[in-house]
């Protein structure tokens, strides 16, 4: 029982560990519900470790999820950052931004958010 009794907290480290090596999204420009005043030339993402370009893009909608595009990142001078270039002319009005990438584990992984254009 003893025994039973110190693995736990072990796993319960080791739960929590393995969580936080997964790559996730830190930042965004735009920022997740940043209102803008022009169109974005580029989305670009941050991320907590290195993405896998190959595997990185972003799917551009509108508020209603409406596709606007699908657009493979690029890499940028930052190694845990990727550019996305916006091509589509933009509007006024909210977008959701879809990202995906891999972690160096090869796990995919994905989020979304928005931003606001304003005139």
């Amino acid at each position: 029982m003893t025994k039973l009794l110190r693995l736990i907290p072990l796993g319960a480290v080791t739960l929590l560990v393995s969580g936080m090596v997964h790559n996730h999204l830190v930042k965004s420009s735009p920022a997740d519900g940043e209102q803008v005043h022009a169109a974005p030339k580029e989305i670009r993402l941050w991320f907590n470790e290195r993405p896998e370009i190959a595997f990185t893009s972003v799917t551009l909608m509108q508020a209603d999820s409406t596709k606007i595009a699908t657009i493979k990142a690029t890499a940028t001078t930052d190694s845990m950052a990727a550019a996305v270039p916006v091509q589509t002319p933009l509007p006024a009005g909210k977008y959701l931004v879809a990202w995906r990438t891999a972690s160096s584990d090869g796990h995919a992984i994905r989020g979304i958010f928005g931003f606001t254009i304003t005139p």
